[in-house]
This record gives structure tokens, sequence and C-alpha cells, in this order.
């Protein structure tokens, strides 16, 4: 199945509106493939996603389908992450993430949301951090209490990001 999404992608000029409306398909694998599409399609044809982020971001908070949203949110992390495509760096510069970070945060601590999604929340979150210095106390705190209840899985990438965020410089703007 990976193979021939790949073989889609590639081959065929597909329309990135198309693909973020499926991701809102009612036939959950559908919706997935559509979204794990779009994550290639970001990796891989940075210059044709880049003019379809902004939508991205404002389709976030209604996303509901578990694997959908893990594949939005590790777009967020790849995007803002210091080793992130010139392109991406550029444009995550345009970007007010307050909204984002708002979804980030709420769908970390849900306990619906699956682990694959929140540790690409956390990653996302501890990446904005040296934009928005606030969210370092808060990140810190959230983790620290979802340490605590979350899987092995989480607890590996928690420290990960833990890390991340004592090295992390803190600056204004």
């Amino acid at each position: 199945m990976v193979a021939d999404c790949m073989a889609i992608v590639e081959c065929y000029d597909l329309d990135i509106d198309d693909l973020l409306d499926i991701t809102f398909h009612k036939k959950k694998e559908i919706a997935f493939r559509a979204a794990w599409m779009l994550e290639y399609i970001m990796m891989h044809k940075a210059a044709r996603f880049c003019p379809y982020v902004e939508k991205l971001l404002a389709l976030l908070s209604k996303q509901q389908n578990p694997s959908a949203m893990r594949h939005y949110v590790k777009i967020i992390a790849l995007m803002t992450d210091k080793k992130a495509f010139p392109i991406y760096k550029e444009l995550v510069k345009q970007i007010d993430f307050e909204p984002v970070i708002e979804v980030l945060f709420a769908w970390l601590v849900d306990p619906k949301t699956l682990v694959a999604a929140k540790v690409h929340c956390m990653q996302s979150l501890a990446n904005l951090t040296p934009r928005y210095d606030w969210i370092k106390e808060d990140l810190e705190e959230t983790i620290d209490h979802l340490m605590g209840i979350e899987s092995i899985a989480f607890f590996a990438r928690a420290k990960m990001v833990k890390k991340q965020l004592k090295r992390n410089p803190i600056f204004a703007g």
C-alpha cells in the first residue's frame, strides 16, 4: 500500500486541496492514506506543499481522525524542526502559531489522542519554544504529569524533548 501511495504521489499532479479534504473522509483508512500522502509531499515536494501549510494549520483543530491527526502533527514537527528545509524555515517565521499551540496542548493531554500523535505534539511544541518562550514551562509541567500515565513510547520521546528544552535558548521574537 505504501508503494502504491508513493507511486500515485510521484506520477500524478495531485491536488493538495483535494488531499486535505480527503483527510476528513468518513472512512478512516482513506483519510489516513490522504494524510500520509500529505506528509510525503511535505517531505519530498516542499515547494508544492508550502502554499497549503496555512490551510493545513487552519484545519488542524477540526481533524478528529486519530491516524490523520498523527500526520498533521508530524508535518508541523518537521516544519518547525531546526533541521527543516530552508523553505519551511522562512515560511514558519511568517506564521502565527498561537492557535496551533492551543490545539497541540489540547491533543497532548487528551487521553483519546494516540501516543504517536502525542509525541509529535510534544516535539512541535518544543520546536516552537525558542519563538514562544512561555511554552517551555507549560510543556515541562505537562510532560512531567503525562510521564506517569503514558506508555513507554511516550516516555522515551518525553526524555528527548526534555533534553531539547534544556538546550534551547529562550529569546523573544
